[in-house]
C-alpha cells in the first residue's frame, strides 16, 4: 500500500498544481514559505543546537490553540528538550509564533518519501507527537522505522472522517504499526482507531486535551465602550453570515440596541462578509480600523487571534460552521468565559462538546436561522437565564477537564 500511495501522491500533486500557482500569485504569505515545504533551512538546525528535538505537529489555528497547555507541561516537565512544531497553514504558524513557547515552527515538509527522509535525518527528532489525526504516512513510517517514537495525542476520529478513512484501511493497517501510542479523546475514537487497524493495546482514551484550554483576557477598550447587549458570532463559514445575520436583525426589532460581532473562521473571506453586510443593509466597522469608539451597530473582526479576547464581552455566542454542514467549530472557549452558547445542529466534529454542554445546561441548539433569532430574544429577555446558563457552560468544561495531566503520564515513558 505504500508504493501506492508513493505511486498517486506525485500525481495528485501534478493534478493540484495549477491551483497551487493560483494559490501562489494571490496569496502573499504562501509564496513567502512555500519553499519551506521542501526542505530544512540551516538557520533551523542552527537554533537546534545539535539536540534531538521533540517535533509537535498541529495543523492550523484550532489545534494550536488546544495544544498550549499541553506544550507548556511538556516544557515545565522535561525543560532540557528542544521543542520543534511544525503546522500546515500560515495561519497556525502565526499562531504557534505567538502562543507557543517553541525553540523552532515550520511548515510541515510535503508527505512526499525523499522530502521527509531529508528531513527526519535533519532534525533527528527524539520523538514526533501528531495532533488529533494527523495521519502522514510517510512522515510517520519514517520516524517509526528509525525507531523514533510516533504518538497521535488527542486523537479523533469523525463522522465524516471514518467514511474516507475507512476506503483507505489497508494504508492505514500498515501506518499503525509505526505508531508507538494512540491516546484519544473518546472511547468512540478509540473504537474507530481500532476498526482501521490500529493494534488494541496502543490506543487509550485519555480524554479532550481542549477541556483544559486556558483563556488569556486582553481588554478590547473599544468594545468595553460600546454599549450592549453584545451578540457575538464566532468561526462562522462559507453561506453561514447570512444566517445569521437575518436572525440578528430580527432580535434587533425586539432590542433595538443589541450590537454584533462577526467573526468569520477564515480571513480570506473579508471582502465576501463585507459584500453580504451591505446586501443586508448593516452598516458595520471592521476591527482593524478602529482607532476611537464604534460608531456602527456591527463589528466585523478581520484579524487573526482577536476572537478569545473578544468573547468576555459577549452576552451571547453563537459558534459557526454549525448552521451549515461544516461540522461545527470548538464551543469550549465560549463556555469558559461563562457565556451561553448557541450552535446548529451541525456539530459532529465537537459532537462530545456540543453533549456535554447541553447536558450541563450550559448551551442551546438551533434548528436554523429563524429558530436562532427565537433563542437570541428569549435570552435577551432573561438574563438571569443567560447568567445562570454561563456558570454552567464553565462548569461542563471544568468537570470534563484533566486529559492534559493524563496525556503528560502516558509521554513519560518515552520522555524518561
Amino acid at each position: 500500500m505504500y508504493f501506492l500511495y508513493n505511486f498517486f501522491l506525485p500525481i495528485l500533486l501534478v493534478l493540484l498544481s495549477p491551483f497551487v500557482v493560483i494559490k501562489l500569485l494571490s496569496d502573499k504569505v504562501w509564496r513567502e514559505f512555500f519553499w519551506q515545504r521542501f526542505s530544512i533551512n540551516r538557520s533551523t538546525l542552527k537554533t537546534l543546537d545539535g539536540k534531538r528535538p521533540l517535533w509537535f505537529h498541529a495543523a492550523s489555528v484550532g489545534e494550536v490553540n488546544a495544544s498550549i497547555k499541553l506544550l507548556s507541561e511538556i516544557r515545565n516537565r522535561w525543560p532540557e528538550r528542544r521543542l520543534l512544531v511544525s503546522t500546515f497553514t500560515p495561519t497556525g504558524r502565526k499562531a504557534a509564533l505567538e502562543k507557543l513557547n517553541a525553540d523552532v515552527v515550520i511548515f510541515l515538509p510535503l508527505d512526499l518519501s525523499f522530502i521527509v527522509k531529508s528531513a527526519i535525518k535533519k532534525i533527528n527528532p527524539h520523538m514526533l507527537i501528531l495532533m488529533e489525526t494527523e495521519l502522514w504516512p510517510n512522515l510517520i513510517k519514517g520516524c517509526g522505522s528509525g525507531d523514533i517514537p510516533v504518538v497521535i495525542v488527542n486523537g479523533r476520529i469523525s463522522d465524516k472522517s471514518i467514511r474516507k478513512y475507512n476506503k483507505l484501511k489497508s494504508l492505514l493497517k500498515e501506518v499503525f504499526q509505526d505508531v508507538s501510542l494512540i491516546l484519544t479523546q473518546s472511547a468512540e475514537s478509540r473504537e474507530r482507531f481500532v476498526l482501521l487497524g490500529a493494534e488494541s493495546e496502543k490506543v487509550v482514551t485519555t480524554g479532550n486535551i481542549k477541556f483544559d484550554m486556558q483563556v488569556k483576557k486582553k481588554p478590547v477598550e473599544a468594545v468595553e465602550n460600546w454599549g450592549g447587549p453584545i451578540f457575538i458570532a464566532g468561526s462562522t463559514r462559507d453561506c453561514e453570515e447570512e444566517k445569521v445575520l437575518s436572525a440578528y436583525l430580527k432580535a434587533r426589532e425586539t432590542y433595538t440596541d443589541l450590537k454584533l460581532i462577526l467573526a468569520p473562521r477564515h480571513l480570506p473571506r473579508t471582502e465576501e462578509v463585507e459584500r453580504t453586510l451591505s446586501v443586508m443593509g448593516n452598516a458595520y466597522e471592521k476591527i482593524s480600523q478602529i482607532k476611537g469608539p464604534i460608531n456602527s451597530p456591527v463589528l466585523l473582526v478581520d484579524t487573526l487571534g482577536e476572537l478569545s479576547s473578544l468573547y468576555p464581552y459577549g452576552d451571547l455566542v453563537f459558534v459557526g460552521g454549525s448552521l451549515v454542514p461544516m461540522g461545527g467549530q470548538n464551543m469550549l472557549e465560549p463556555a469558559l468565559c461563562e457565556k451561553p452558547v448557541l450552535f446548529g445542529p451541525h456539530v459532529e466534529n465537537f459532537r462530545e462538546a456540543a453533549r456535554i454542554l447541553m447536558e450541563g445546561g450550559g448551551a442551546l441548539m438551533v434548528e436554523n436561522s429563524d429558530d436562532l433569532a427565537r433563542k437570541l430574544v428569549t435570552l435577551l429577555e432573561d438574563p438571569q437565564l443567560r447568567l445562570s446558563m454561563g456558570i454552567k457552560a464553565k462548569a461542563s468544561v471544568e468537570e470534563h477537564s484533566g486529559a492534559t495531566e493524563k496525556t503528560i503520564d502516558s509521554l513519560v515513558k518515552f520522555l524518561g
